[in-house]
């Protein structure tokens, strides 16, 4: 079965990830971000394996300004579909509260 997915998992200070986000918008179809992090330090880039080189060259490519760390890597089958599911659960309880 292949991997349709890589998901790029990076760190950085909460104030920056809206201007990391926005940025990424002007990379049309490069990949697409997601922060399931309760802090919001974490963000992930979902992408394809295809696009996986780009994705790097695109953050390697950032101002120095933007302090971003590249904290893993992964294909979505990897992790356990039940950790991700958990994850999501407590992102909305926190969000409901």
């Amino acid at each position: 079965m292949g991997h349709d997915v890589v998901i790029v998992e990076v760190l950085l200070p909460q104030a920056e990830a809206v201007l990391l986000q926005s940025l990424l918008q002007g990379e049309d179809g490069l990949a697409t971000i997601r922060c399931l992090d309760p802090e919001k330090k974490r963000q992930q880039f979902w992408t394809t394996p295809e696009q996986l080189d780009d994705v790097y060259q695109w953050l390697d490519s950032l101002p120095d300004t933007l302090h971003v760390e590249v904290t893993g890597e992964w294909l979505w089958q990897e992790r356990p579909q039940k950790e991700f599911q958990e994850g999501l659960w407590e992102k909305e309880q926190e969000e409901s509260r």
